[in-house]
């Protein structure tokens, strides 16, 4: 018994000397825990501290980085006059070298003084779009051109220059918030040909605009103009003259049933008219449908300028006529993104350097029947000078909402106001 008790756990000091000494550690180990706890929460502080203190200060030298950005874009433009005058004076001297008959004093460059005023003038047109804005609105249809040709090209000609582009956007805005607050009736508004219609269209002419419509549109333009002879007229009065011609040239004689000259109406209701055109229907469906899917997917590289005036015009109707219907106010931005902008370059795609050479006869025919769809799609379609049009109706209405949200999102961008401070 007493062999049993001397051989217990309880009865061996080296045993619990060591189960004690292994408790002391493990107190030890929690107090080493505490310790570096305390010095992590140290370091965490100093690094969140250090944190705050450089955001404080990215923030304070992004507000002087803006400052000086905005100073260096004004001494850049100041500079480019200077470089002007310069150029301008390197001119005259090249001049009395070349041309020995030219006396320096006659006049033929203007005296510094001044140049100096002529350039503070362009400076000052070009910084504050309003006075353009005015004039804009002041000179009449016949007069519009040589303005615009010396605003658009000259004045604010740096087209991939992110400041003159926001500059004349600027003077935009201007005029067509003139242009709605005087207009008088709805339907009126940016289709007839004015100074301001004038004006919008020669925007599009533009670098960005002339690139985004060679992106998007010259292979299905080129496409279709390889098939030379399909001819997709549908016009009733034309197929049945067409019609009869080539059954002249086939036999001979025309049959007594089939005279020349008939009204459209007789040739609309002639069984043999209808059979030819039923089938071009469809295919010139078929084509604008594809036409219209390439410009909807390439909305994201539509020119900012482009997009930022549909919105503008959006913004603008809202505020002229709140009870306007979402499909009214996209009529107007349809009228200039397919009536000025788009369908040009589609009825003459040589005018665009889109294709080389003009296309043949009946490509050329289909590319202005796929315009007139695209404008009725993205407009108010009226078909009474065209009756025959409205056989293609039913790509006006299975397209309507798919156009409308296009038009809608092309307007879904920024604003630049902020970089012109």
């Amino acid at each position: 018994m007493s062999s049993f008790t001397d051989s217990g756990p309880s009865s061996d000091p080296r045993r619990l000397t060591n189960r004690n000494t292994n408790r002391y550690s493990v107190n030890q180990l929690y107090s080493m825990a505490a310790e570096n706890d305390t010095d992590i929460e140290d370091d965490l502080s100093r690094a969140q501290k250090r944190l705050r203190d450089l955001k404080a200060r990215i923030s304070a030298q992004s507000k002087k980085n803006f400052v000086l950005e905005r100073d260096v874009r004004y001494l850049d433009s100041r500079i480019a006059l200077l470089i002007q005058n310069r150029m301008a004076l390197d001119e005259q001297n090249e001049v009395q070298q070349h041309l020995e008959e030219i006396e320096p004093n006659e006049g033929a460059f203007p005296p510094e003084r001044r140049l100096t005023q002529y350039s503070n003038l362009f400076f000052l047109l070009q910084s504050e779009p309003r006075h353009i804005a005015s004039l804009c609105r002041l000179v009449s249809l016949s007069e519009i051109d040589t303005l615009l040709q010396t605003v658009m090209f000259t004045l604010y000609g740096n087209q991939y220059e992110s400041r003159e582009e926001h500059l004349l956007l600027t003077m935009f805005q201007s005029v067509l918030s003139a242009q709605f607050e005087t207009a008088t009736e709805f339907g009126s508004l940016l289709r007839a040909n004015t100074p301001v219609s004038r004006m919008m269209t020669t925007y599009t002419r533009r670098g960005p605009g002339q690139s985004y419509l060679k992106s998007v549109l010259s292979d299905r333009i080129n496409g279709l103009i390889e098939h030379r002879d399909l001819n997709l007229e549908i016009n009733p009065l034309k197929v049945y003259e067409q019609m009869v011609t080539q059954i002249e040239e086939e036999t001979g004689t025309l049959p007594p049933n089939l005279p020349r000259g008939v009204p459209p109406e007789t040739a609309a209701a002639n069984p043999d008219v209808q059979a030819i055109i039923a089938p071009r229907l469809t295919m010139l469906m078929e084509i604008a449908n594809s036409f219209l899917l390439t410009i909807i997917e390439s909305m994201e590289s539509a020119p900012y300028g482009i997009r930022w005036i549909c919105k503008q015009i959006r913004s603008l109707t809202r505020r002229k006529y709140p009870d306007a219907t979402d499909y009214a106010i996209c009529s107007l931005i349809g009228g200039f993104f397919f009536l000025r902008f788009v369908n040009p370059a589609v009825v003459t795609p040589q005018a665009f350097m889109l294709v080389d050479g003009v296309p043949a006869k009946h490509p050329r025919r289909t590319l202005t029947l796929i315009a007139k769809m695209l404008q009725n799609l993205a407009n108010k379609p009226s078909y009474a000078k065209e009756q025959y049009m409205s056989s293609l109706n039913p790509f006006v209405e299975n397209n309507k909402a798919r156009i409308n949200l296009f038009l809608n999102n092309l307007c879904e961008v920024g604003d630049f106001y902020d970089t012109l401070e």
